[in-house]
């Protein structure tokens, strides 16, 4: 059964603007006519429902944990996403949903959307890890710190070894120019390839913009500002590229693949108290 369009949103290291890229990634796309379903997969520490200034009454861990449909957790934010929010503070859960005949309305419910962005946490962590080798793709984050690349080289080598053929693009935020963006994309492409045998996408860049920080204290999407500021234009052709190239394989959405990830990996770290 094919499923929508499933993109994991991630990065080696927190502070890259990972969550930032994926709400305002999620608009982009919905502008460029895209249903869209941003799932929060921090779990514990999502903060997806605050950049949106929303109050959720469910989360993704009770979805999971099948105390409550989806249907139930999902809101709805700026130009039409749904918003499937994660928890703010660390709650014992455990995927009780994930079972062959709780995966059935979990996946009719993601066959409406176009695309599913998956806001993983930071780091490897086995449940980042997971809700990554899940996806269809990945977009792996940088900013142009010696310590950010190298966690996300750290990262990528992680799951390439769970999951050789994970199709993978690398993004580079807050970078000061074209120039530097473009000699980082090389490079880790480069090790990559030299190292684990990987071809990694060159996705782009957004630019350094004092705009996103002000649109992330007042709570709303940089990109729906007027005029666009230069990370929004960014975005928007990310966006523009995405809706208009072909995945390699067929979409598989979300839901089905991390019940895999959570049976070959023992998943997650806490079971139900």
């Amino acid at each position: 059964m094919a499923g929508p369009r499933s993109l994991a949103i991630t990065s080696g290291k927190g502070g890259v603007g990972k969550s930032c890229v994926a709400l305002n990634l999620a608009v982009s796309l919905a502008r460029c006519q895209q249903h869209v379903l941003l799932v929060d997969a921090d779990l514990g520490l999502g903060n997806q429902a605050i950049l949106q200034s929303l109050s959720p009454e469910h989360t993704l861990e009770e979805v999971l944990s099948g105390l409550c449909p989806i249907e139930a957790a999902v809101l709805e934010g700026p130009e039409g996403i749904v918003l499937l929010p994660a928890a703010s503070q660390l709650l014992p859960w455990h995927p009780a949903a994930l079972t062959p005949a709780g995966l059935a309305p979990l996946r009719s419910f993601e066959a409406q959307f176009d695309f599913v962005l998956v806001d993983t946490g930071a780091g490897l962590a086995p449940k980042v890890l997971d809700f990554a080798g899940a996806t269809d793709q990945v977009l792996l984050l940088t900013t142009p710190e010696a310590t950010a690349i190298a966690d996300a080289y750290a990262l990528l080598k992680i799951l390439l070894q769970r999951r050789p053929a994970l199709a993978t693009g690398l993004l580079v935020n807050m970078a000061e120019s074209a120039k530097e963006a473009a000699e980082l994309q090389e490079k880790f492409a480069e090790l990559a390839n030299r190292f684990l045998g990987a071809q990694i996408d060159n996705w782009g860049y957004i630019p350094l913009d004092r705009y996103v920080r002000e649109a992330a204290k007042r709570q709303i999407p940089f990109t729906l500002a007027t005029p666009p500021p230069p990370a929004a234009r960014a975005l928007a052709r990310l966006a523009e590229n995405l809706v208009e190239g072909q995945p390699t394989t067929a979409p598989q959405g979300l839901f089905a693949p991390l019940w895999r990830q959570f049976l070959s990996s023992g998943s997650p770290e806490q079971a139900p108290t």
